[in-house]
């Protein structure tokens, strides 16, 4: 008997045209004030940032400008306003340490002031509590003596 046909091949499906927009915005945008159409200027800087003939807003604060002296020299609304929106100009966190016991401490650095979650410290010594430019504290620990 003789070998069985192969189905026929179809070709590829023809692929979709994409709709075409109103306007190419990168087809002269190196000239596009002059070139442009202020129909293809609106439509552009609406889809796509290019050609637009009205500046960007400009921000409110420059958080950059006097950082060096942010405290004291900024006003309340740019502290507001470049800590929210820079990072910059954020009041400290205050923070606190607590020390009791044999003894028990809750760092600075610790989130959680849970006395439960506190860390307990069995060395003999003397050690550095606080150390900075503006603040030293050092203290001596014993063990308890059982």
């Amino acid at each position: 008997t003789p070998p069985p046909t192969p189905p026929p091949t179809l070709p590829p499906p023809t692929p979709q045209p994409k709709p075409s927009l109103p306007y190419d915005c990168h087809a002269g945008v190196a000239n596009w004030a002059e070139g442009w159409s202020d129909a293809k200027k609106d439509w552009c800087c609406a889809h796509g940032g290019q050609g637009c003939t009205t500046p960007k807003p400009s921000l409110p604060f420059d958080c950059n400008a006097g950082f060096d002296n942010w405290q004291a020299g900024w006003s309340d609304a740019k502290k507001a306003w470049c800590c929210t929106h820079a990072s910059r100009g954020c009041a400290p966190v205050l923070k606190m340490c607590t020390l009791w016991g044999d003894p028990h401490i809750i760092s600075f650095d610790q989130m959680d002031t849970d006395k439960s979650k506190a860390y307990s410290f069995y060395g003999d010594g003397d050690f550095w509590l606080v150390k900075s430019s503006t603040v030293s504290i050092q203290a001596r620990f014993e063990g308890t003596k059982y």
